[in-house]
């Protein structure tokens, strides 16, 4: 297996990025009302996923903006934190857009996009907010880590 390669967002990602991000907000707006115009969270993007999913909607290209737009905003959250930075990840499975942490001392890598559809396959809901506490926990310990290892 090849290591990694990471690559800077272009002006083209990053305007993709904010037109998903505005699908997202909208998602959140028509499937949880009352989190409309409060700051997002991923309680909020939990609550929108649940409602939309209980829709059992079956379109094809609806549940990818809809997959996109949550995954974008629960990778907006993570960069957010000031922890993550948006990235271009390549591995051995192909390139995607990608969130990432700790470059080079550990490169905690998240596929937003990808985080969201893997739970759409299982039907799965109330996963974002105990996913952000523990991706963001995994973090801080591995940052810990490398701190008391001197690296």
């Amino acid at each position: 297996m090849n290591a990694d390669v990471f690559s800077d967002i272009t002006e083209t990602e990053r305007a993709w990025i904010e037109a998903q991000t505005a699908l997202g907000y909208q998602l959140v707006s028509e499937y949880s009302p009352s989190d409309a115009h409060n700051q997002l969270c991923p309680q909020a993007l939990d609550r929108a996923w649940t409602s939309w999913l209980a829709k059992d909607i079956d379109d094809a290209e609806c549940i990818n903006q809809v997959i996109n737009g949550i995954g974008t905003c629960f990778g907006i959250l993570l960069v957010n934190t000031g922890v993550f930075e948006w990235t271009i990840a390549t591995d051995d499975f192909g390139t995607d857009l990608a969130v990432r942490a700790l470059p080079e001392r550990g490169d905690v890598v998240v596929f937003p996009a990808n985080f969201v559809s893997k739970r759409w396959e299982r039907k799965e809901s109330a996963f974002l907010a105990d996913g952000y506490r523990s991706i963001l926990k995994y973090v801080e310990n591995l940052k810990k880590e490398w701190d008391e290892s001197g690296k």
